[in-house]
C-alpha cells in the first residue's frame, strides 16, 4: 500500500515539473520491465523527466536485469534517470542497484529508509 501512495505522488510530481527539454509525446510513458520475479518500472513524463522503481535482482541476475532495465531506458531515450526509488530491502526490488549505478547516471535517489519491522511479529 505504502509503495502505490509513493508511485502515485512520484508520478504526480514529474507530470507537474518544468524541463529544458522539449516535450515529444503527450502521455506519460510506462515501461514495465520483466526482471524474472523482481520488481522494475520505469516512468517518462511528457517533459522527458524519468523515474525509475526498483531495479530488480542482484547476484548473479544482476547483469540481467540490469540489462533488461537498460534496454527500456535506452528505448525511453534517456541518458540519466532523474529518481531512482527503492520501495524496501528485498533482494529483487534493490539487486541491481550497483550494476545500474554503473551504467548510468542517476540524480536523485530515494530509498525505502530503515526497517523497522520485529521480525518476530511479522
Amino acid at each position: 500500500m505504502r509503495a502505490s501512495i509513493l508511485v502515485l505522488l512520484a508520478a504526480a510530481v514529474m507530470t507537474t515539473s518544468t524541463s529544458t527539454q522539449s516535450p515529444t509525446d503527450d502521455t506519460l510513458t510506462i515501461y514495465l520491465i520483466d526482471v524474472e520475479g523482481g520488481n522494475a518500472t520505469l516512468f517518462v513524463s511528457p517533459t522527458g523527466q524519468s523515474m525509475l522503481i526498483d531495479t530488480g535482482n542482484g547476484g548473479t541476475n544482476a547483469e540481467r536485469d540490469v540489462g533488461r532495465i537498460m534496454t527500456a531506458i535506452e528505448d525511453a531515450g534517456l541518458e540519466h534517470l532523474d529518481y531512482l526509488i527503492t520501495t524496501h530491502w528485498h533482494g529483487d526490488h534493490y539487486g541491481g542497484l550497483s550494476e545500474l549505478a554503473d551504467r548510468i547516471p542517476i540524480h536523485h535517489y530515494i530509498d525505502h529508509g530503515p526497517t523497522v519491522e520485529d521480525n518476530q511479529q511479522v
